[in-house]
């Protein structure tokens, strides 16, 4: 259901754990699809709009040298299963930091 609160629910705690001194990824989201991944990392970066606490979404579709660039010194990345599939394969991505992983709409 639309408009409940869920992202929200999950994302609010992930916000309040972020450690600012460490600038690597600690919390990840994953999502099944690029629109969802988008729509997620905007309540992030709402929710998280009075902190320094920083996000983005990493989903196929885009360039893969300008993802590289994006995901460097970002708390909490949101991205679709193939994408951080790919990158983690191909080691391009620090997941070394990552305590919390959240999988959004796992039904589908």
């Amino acid at each position: 259901k639309n408009g409940t609160g869920k992202t929200a629910s999950f994302l609010i705690p992930l916000i309040q754990k972020v450690d600012l001194k460490i600038n690597h990824i600690q919390s990840l989201v994953i999502v099944p699809t690029r629109e969802l991944a988008i729509q997620t990392c905007n309540a992030c970066a709402e929710l998280s709009q009075f902190t320094a606490v920083k996000s983005c979404a990493l989903t196929g579709g885009t360039k893969k040298t300008d993802d590289i660039a994006h995901v460097k010194k970002v708390h909490i990345l949101v991205t679709t299963t193939g994408r951080i599939h790919d990158f983690s394969c191909r080691n391009l991505i620090d997941l070394s930091h990552v305590s919390i992983i959240c999988i959004d709409e796992v039904f589908k």
